[in-house]
């Protein structure tokens, strides 16, 4: 957790319940690094002090409180996300409102997202390097490759998805454009019916039947045979 600090003067460090450690937060207090987090149910809270809150704003609730074994106090802000649920965050900033810390912490979710688009369209799974200037290349490129597949479909009308676009692509890259064209849309050789569902009462009546009729020729030392086929 140490290794995601910033050691900026008014850097405030927005994180969620992962990372929820009451020895590290009295450190970040000690040592004036602003954080801000959402706190488990289970929690202990001991209140220090109700603040007032203004019935207009989102804010259910505002109080100074210390957790568990907290020695420094903090802020208590609840409010609500957009499904109804509350949320319950905690900040050792005294200076910021309760509704833009509210708000900040919303907004931290819209990063969360972004990350999560970014792995499933960009198909950015990890880092090749570390420095500043080689993860921007790596997301340029990603969303390069990115629009170009998303516009080669809309020029070609391709209905299927981006992913199986992409596949193609990849493929066909170095064949001539009518060649990627006629491979993208052609026909499959072969249909298929599915699975078939296998029909286990039958095949349990059948079996009992030849038992009874002593047709148990079949159940012998030879696991090639499948009665089923």
């Amino acid at each position: 957790m140490d290794a995601l600090m910033v050691t900026e003067k008014d850097a405030l460090h927005v994180f969620d319940r992962g990372y929820f450690d009451f020895q590290k937060f009295d450190d970040y207090c000690q040592n004036n690094i602003r954080f801000c987090t959402r706190i488990k149910e289970n929690t202990i809270i001991q209140v220090i002090e109700e603040l007032p809150v203004d019935p207009e704003s989102t804010i259910l609730r505002e109080a100074v409180v210390k957790l568990g074994k907290m020695k420094f106090p903090v802020r208590l802000i609840e409010t609500q996300d957009s499904q109804g649920n509350l949320i319950r965050i905690i900040i050792n900033d005294a200076k910021m409102s309760a509704q833009e810390i509210s708000d900040l912490y919303r907004n931290r979710w819209q990063i969360e997202l972004f990350f999560k688009w970014m792995k499933q369209h960009l198909v950015f799974k990890k880092c090749y390097g570390k420095s500043s200037n080689a993860v921007y290349n790596q997301i340029y490129i990603a969303m390069i490759t990115f629009c170009l597949t998303l516009l080669m479909k809309k020029k070609v009308c391709y209905q299927g998805s981006l992913l199986e676009m992409l596949e193609f692509i990849g493929v066909y890259w170095s064949s001539c454009f009518s060649t990627f064209i006629k491979e993208l849309f052609k026909k499959p050789n072969r249909t298929s019916d599915g699975r078939r569902r296998l029909e286990h009462e039958r095949i349990f009546n059948n079996i009992l039947e030849q038992i009874k009729r002593e047709e148990t020729w079949y159940l012998n030392n030879d696991v090639t045979y499948d009665l089923i086929f």
